[in-house]
């Protein structure tokens, strides 16, 4: 199986290229392609859909993923995902008909990418040992219901006495994402993407 990964900006290429052998059969290859963001990835996605219309009848091992965050409105984005590949004649997961074969699926970063990492803390705190169990204080269990994820990761890890001077999400990603354990992770959406990879 070949997956290609079609992302939404660099950090979640570098989260993934860490997280994917973890995730993924050992005889399993895939390319990440990140974008300039949510507009840029929405942009050229037709476009490619038309070239997988045409690759997968030749590469039955060709498989896609989609992933981007969802900021403030997690159904708008998965329906807004779901209809630019409808649009493109191909099934995913979520428009398969029962028994109907599929070769896409579309997963969301429930609000952005650093919840997966607030999901694990014992990660960022193995990452950055500085960082100690207050620094956590009054966040909820489930990460994806924290509605600026990266500013309070980043805000963890100043209280730490990291990143004083600004945020670094692709250092965060390649520092974070060694140290992650998938089925430790409280994130829902990460849970979710894990979930989907193991259907394809």
């Amino acid at each position: 199986m070949h997956i290609e990964f079609l992302l939404e900006e660099p950090s979640a290429e570098a989260a993934l290229n860490i997280l994917l052998p973890k995730l993924l059969p050992p005889d399993a290859t895939w390319n990440c392609y990140p974008h300039r963001g949510k507009t840029d990835l929405l942009q050229r996605l037709p476009g490619r859909l038309k070239t997988y219309t045409h690759q997968f009848p030749h590469q039955p091992e060709l498989r896609v993923v989609i992933l981007m965050d969802a900021d403030t409105d997690c159904r708008q984005r998965k329906v807004e995902l779901e209809k630019v590949v409808a649009d493109a004649g191909l099934p995913t997961k979520t428009t398969a008909l029962p028994g109907q074969p599929f070769r896409i699926i579309t997963r969301l970063a429930i609000q952005e990418l650093e919840a997966w990492f607030l999901g694990d803390r014992t990660a960022i705190q193995t990452a950055y040992p500085r960082v100690r169990p207050q620094h956590f204080s009054g966040l909820p269990h489930d990460p994806d219901t924290i509605a600026d994820t990266w500013g309070t990761l980043w805000r963890v890890l100043q209280e730490g006495g990291y990143y004083k001077a600004g945020k670094a999400k692709v250092e965060w990603a390649e520092t974070i994402a060694p140290h992650l354990d998938p089925k430790q992770n409280r994130s829902v959406s990460f849970q979710y993407f894990c979930q989907g990879l193991a259907l394809l």
